[in-house]
């Protein structure tokens, strides 16, 4: 409602009043009608009502939003790069310890690996040559094996077929001619005569013509001879035909056993040399095997190596990161709000060089009454007030209800609250309305139009007959200077907003203008 409308309605009151008071001065027995009270009045209108729980409390910083930073390592500050109330980033180096004796140890680490490495590395190349060695070895004695075993079996094998040999002829001897061969000894002294017979004929048919000068000396001589080798024949062809008869000598028949005996003795010597052999070479064979117990010991070695190069890596690693720790970064970003050692001052983990807070992630701590913090859920949205903020709201939401306590029947929640522009800082006082549901169609008042009469909340409306009528509510939800009213009224009732204090039920009233809803609607 403007200045001037409230002027105008002040001026209309005290012309009323000067007129009951001009009035009062002439009365009679008869009462005039009373006159119209002028009134501001505005409309009952729909608006979106939150029911909530109203939460006062400090801010503090949300968790995880603010660090200590303190040295992970014992030592002497050099230099402190920030002051109290400096932004600094996340990564940001703020402070550095003296390094020197943590360098010192990492160079000493750096040194013990390269070593560790380099013995580990002749550990490898001799488990390398020791498995070459292993393997050719027992290449060779697997062909030795081989080898053995094929001499063995190509000497036994030609000792059985010496042996089949002698058998074979100690079974002829022993046999005797067969008949066949008598009959051909037989035949070959038959024609041995027969031959002879003929060169003897022929012999002296030569003789006769030689003695009568037909022949010469020559053809004699050839007569005499062919005659002689005829009878050299039949006496050798009679000679065979008796051995034949004869069968075997017995020297020969005992010189054929002494062969086979010596053939059966060249196949034992031949089996036996061949296992004997064999095992020779399977022994070497089991020696080039267990080699492998060798080249296991090297493994082992070579793997006893490794890990000592990895410890020694652990080593310069735990080292660089001490040398690491002598840097002092920010953890987070946001504002230095202590800074408790200088350069010079000695540094530990106990005692924090700086403390960083995030601006921007606040929460309001709060204590509730039990019958409000029931009603509060974790994930409620809450809006969020506070001096420094003016007229503004931020957003926020519950993130922890905690457990009522018992000696003062509060319970504490917690709402983060976004703070952007990090107006809110830690420690200012702020309040929070939780939101704990909405009425999207709520018929709402401006809470100047609510009176209370007798312990009730009561409205006055304008009427279609001009007079105002008393009604009784039931009021709900507040938000801002609106208040929602759930039973008495309905949405476009004319509501009196200024002057209902002068009323009484049924009187006529005069109204002068309406005002303007908080919905932002004009209702003139």
């Amino acid at each position: 409602m403007k200045i001037r409308d409230f002027a105008f309605l002040g001026m209309a009151l005290l012309i009323g009043l000067a007129g009951c008071s001009h009035n009062s001065t002439d009365e009679s027995d008869s009462s005039p009608p009373l006159e119209a009270v002028a009134v501001q009045t505005t409309l009952a209108t729909i608006h979106p009502m939150a029911s909530v729980v109203h939460a006062h409390g400090r801010l503090e910083p949300a968790p995880g939003a603010d660090a200590k930073i303190a040295s992970p390592i014992a030592g002497r500050l050099r230099a402190v790069l920030v002051r109290e109330g400096d932004l600094v980033q996340a990564g940001e180096v703020v402070a550095i310890v003296d390094e020197r004796p943590q360098q010192a140890q990492s160079l000493s680490a750096a040194a013990a690996l390269r070593a560790a490495e380099a013995q580990a590395q002749q550990a490898n190349f001799a488990l390398k040559a020791a498995e070459a060695d292993q393997a050719n070895a027992v290449q060779l004695a697997q062909l030795a094996l081989k080898s053995a075993e094929l001499d063995r079996e190509n000497a036994v094998q030609q000792a059985k077929i010496d042996l089949e040999t002698a058998q074979t002829e100690l079974k002829k001897l022993l046999a005797g001619a067969r008949p066949q061969e008598i009959a051909q000894a037989d035949q070959a002294v038959v024609q041995a005569k027969a031959t002879r017979d003929r060169d003897a004929a022929e012999l002296e048919r030569v003789r006769f013509l030689y003695e009568h000068g037909i022949d010469s000396k020559r053809d004699l001589d050839d007569a005499q001879t062919a005659l002689q080798v005829a009878e050299a024949n039949l006496e050798s062809a009679q000679q065979q035909d008796s051995l034949i008869r004869a069968g075997a000598r017995p020297e020969d028949i005992q010189a054929a056993r002494l062969r086979v005996q010596q053939a059966q003795q060249a196949l034992q010597r031949a089996q036996a040399d061949g296992d004997a052999k064999v095992q020779e070479a399977k022994t070497a064979l089991r020696q080039a095997e267990q080699g492998a117990l060798q080249v296991l010991a090297k493994k082992q070695e070579a793997l006893a190596m490794q890990r000592t190069v990895q410890q020694k890596q652990a080593d310069l690693l735990a080292a660089e990161a001490t040398a690491d720790y002598a840097v002092l970064r920010a953890p987070l970003s946001g504002v230095v709000t202590a800074r408790n050692l200088n350069p010079g001052d000695m540094a530990d983990p106990s005692t924090p060089v700086l403390e960083i807070t995030d601006p921007n992630r606040l929460i309001l701590v709060a204590q509730l009454p039990a019958e409000d913090g029931a009603r509060v859920r974790k994930g409620m949205e809450a809006k969020v007030t506070s001096e420094v903020l003016s007229a503004r709201t931020l957003a926020g939401r519950v993130i922890s209800v905690g457990q009522v306590n018992p000696q003062t029947n509060l319970q504490e929640v917690q709402i983060a609250v976004s703070n952007p522009k990090g107006l809110l800082k830690v420690g200012d006082f702020a309040s929070a309305d939780i939101i704990l549901a909405v009425t999207p169609h709520a018929v709402v008042v401006p809470k100047q139009a609510v009176l209370t009469q007798e312990n009730k909340s009561v409205v006055f409306v304008v009427g279609n007959d001009g007079e105002a009528h008393q009604r009784d509510v039931l009021l709900g939800s507040e938000q801002g200077n609106l208040v929602e009213v759930r039973r008495g009224i309905a949405p476009g009732d004319q509501v009196i907003l200024l002057g209902q204090y002068e009323l009484s039920d049924g009187q006529k009233v005069k109204v002068i203008s309406q005002g303007q809803d908080e919905s932002g609607g004009n209702n003139s």
